[in-house]
Formats: structure tokens, C-alpha cells, sequence
């Protein structure tokens, strides 16, 4: 579905190795001259582009991971990038300096938006993003995203292993690295404070 073109939400747990089948797809569809946004959350950007970086190995697109925004910017703006992997904050910073032009884009792709403080945050990033350009969506939490969805992915074909899924008891997601993982569970172990885990 992603290398055809068509708009996706993928339900799955907040790992970047989920997201493999689609990368794989939407890379394979890049045409010269057209840019991939992938806005993923800043805890996993090491991730995605290990992820990415390994993905590209045969195809050699031209991957920028953007943790800040002057390199990024350079790159853009001698449009040396086609796939530009980088947090919702970087990327409107982009935006609004005119460096990155929605226009030239070919697919966006958003990892876990839940994450996000709220919708409205997305909103100067999407309004200027052509109607076909294809987007594509990765949640933990399809209730939390619904609205988003609905506004900036109509019609998109839902996918997941969490949506035939109901929890057998209460459940916590924490997006985290996968080195900070076990600091992380400390943490989630230490607020709850459950009698057994």
C-alpha cells in the first residue's frame, strides 16, 4: 500500500522496526526532485535513523537525520536531501524559515503523533501540504489520533496488530530509546508502584 501510493495508518507498538515495511515502500517510490518527511518523536530519532540508514543501503537515497536545524537547512536548500528524517519541531522551524518548501514533498510520514502536545501543533507544517501527497501514519493509540487522521489523512487504509487487540488489563506506553528502555520501565515501575509486576 505505501508504494502504490495510498494513504496508511499502521496500528503497532511504538517501535521504529514496525515501520519497516513502509519505509521500505515509500523509498522505493521517491521520484528526482521530491522529498520524504518523516517526523518521528525526539526520544527515538537515533533509531529511525539507524533504521533508515539500514533500509538505504541498496537504493542510496540521500538521508538527511536532522537533530538540529542548520545542517538540515544547508542541505535543503542545495537540495541535497530526499528523505529528511526529523522531530515536529525541527520541521516547523524548517518550515518557517522556507527551507523546507511542503510543496517538493512526495510522502509524510508521521511516527507515533499521540506524542505530540496537542493536534493544533501540526497545523503550520500541514497547511501548505499539497491534497496527494501521499501521508502516512504510525500509532500506538488510534483513539488519540482519530481527529488528526480524519482532517489530515481522509480516507486512509487502517493496518495494525493492535486493532484486532484488547488489552487484558491496564496498559502503559512510554516512548523511550531503546538503550533508555530499562531506565524507562524503572521509572513507570517506580510511579505506579504495583504490588507484583
Amino acid at each position: 500500500t505505501a508504494a502504490r501510493g495510498h494513504n496508511l495508518v499502521a496500528v503497532t507498538p511504538p517501535a521504529p522496526v514496525y515501520a519497516t515495511p513502509a519505509l521500505a515502500g515509500l523509498f522505493s517510490r521517491l521520484e528526482p526532485g521530491q522529498r520524504a518527511l518523516i517526523i518521528v518523536p525526539s526520544v527515538q530519532l537515533d533509531e529511525w535513523g539507524a533504521l533508515v540508514r539500514g533500509l538505504n543501503q541498496d537504493i542510496s537515497l540521500r538521508i538527511q537525520v536532522a537533530r538540529g536545524t542548520a545542517r538540515a537547512m544547508r542541505q535543503l536548500r542545495t537540495e541535497s536531501v530526499d528523505v529528511l528524517l526529523t522531530t515536529l519541531e525541527n520541521a516547523l522551524t524548517l518550515v518557517t524559515r522556507s527551507a523546507l518548501r511542503m510543496d517538493t514533498l512526495q510522502v509524510l510520514m508521521l511516527a507515533w503523533p499521540e506524542s505530540l502536545l496537542d493536534e493544533d501543533s501540526m497545523m503550520p507544517l500541514m497547511q501548505d501540504l499539497p491534497k496527494e501527497v501521499q501521508r502516512i501514519v504510525y500509532t500506538a493509540e488510534p483513539g488519540r489520533v482519530g481527529a488528526l487522521v480524519e482532517r489530515y489523512a481522509r480516507k486512509a487504509l487502517t493496518v495494525g496488530t493492535l486493532a484486532e487487540l484488547s488489552p487484558s488489563g491496564p496498559v502503559r506506553v512510554v516512548n523511550t530509546s531503546w538503550s533508555g528502555r530499562v531506565q524507562a520501565l524503572g521509572e513507570v515501575a517506580e510511579l505506579l508502584d504495583p504490588a507484583s509486576l
